[in-house]
């Protein structure tokens, strides 16, 4: 059961387009963060080298990181994806009232929420983390790319920075989503304990007088 109790989106709309729009708003900042990232990682590129002899390809990336910010890349990248398809769902769960999918989605929402809290830290260490000179250099590779010299060079870019505002955007976005889905989710499962009741007490009606005729 959540513990903050709503009745209201912003306080004058229904819950279900309150799930909708913040469904909309979160799929936006997911598909922008999900672009930066899958971009960061072509941008670095790959290079393919081949052995005749065994046809085994071996892949160099032509612009090397180092493991922790390769994980660290790859691990946001894929949770702002996952964000876009958790989004999708919440846009399909605030336009029809199921609350199986009303529930799952809250959960799925609270779920990914622990995901974005360890996505920020890890964006916040790669940034700011010193790296030595050598491997900056390294990374960059002779490149006069203005993109790939921002990704590969630590401290607060323009790249960087937007990266950390979408996931700081995507977190508060996804903690208010979260109350308006469970509380969407109550609801509904309200309404519906409320009309069975009265469904049960008309077909028992009914059969009382359906025995009474004969």
């Amino acid at each position: 059961m959540v513990l903050i109790r709503c009745r209201k989106f912003l306080g004058c709309l229904a819950l279900g387009t309150g799930v909708w729009i913040l469904g909309l708003l979160s799929l936006t900042l997911g598909v922008g963060g999900a672009i930066i990232g899958w971009l960061e990682i072509f941008s670095l590129g790959m290079s393919v080298s081949t052995f005749s002899f065994s046809g085994l390809i071996i892949y160099k990336a032509r612009h090397p990181l180092p493991l922790e910010d390769k994980i660290f890349l790859f691990f946001r990248t894929i949770v702002l994806s996952m964000l876009v398809l958790i989004s999708s769902v919440g846009i399909i769960v605030g336009s029809n009232r199921s609350i199986g999918f009303a529930f799952i989605y809250s959960k799925a929402v609270a779920i990914h929420y622990v995901l974005l809290i360890l996505t920020l830290a890890l964006s916040l260490i790669s940034t700011f983390l010193p790296a030595r000179s050598d491997i900056v250099e390294q990374c960059i590779n002779e490149s006069t790319s203005r993109l790939t010299i921002e990704f590969c060079t630590p401290g607060w870019s323009l790249v960087q920075g937007a990266s950390i505002s979408i996931v700081c955007a995507t977190l508060l976005t996804q903690l208010y989503a979260f109350i308006i889905a469970r509380n969407y989710a109550d609801r509904l499962d309200l309404e519906t304990a409320m009309i069975f009741p009265e469904m049960l007490n008309l077909s028992t009606i009914k059969l009382h007088g359906m025995g009474e005729e004969v």
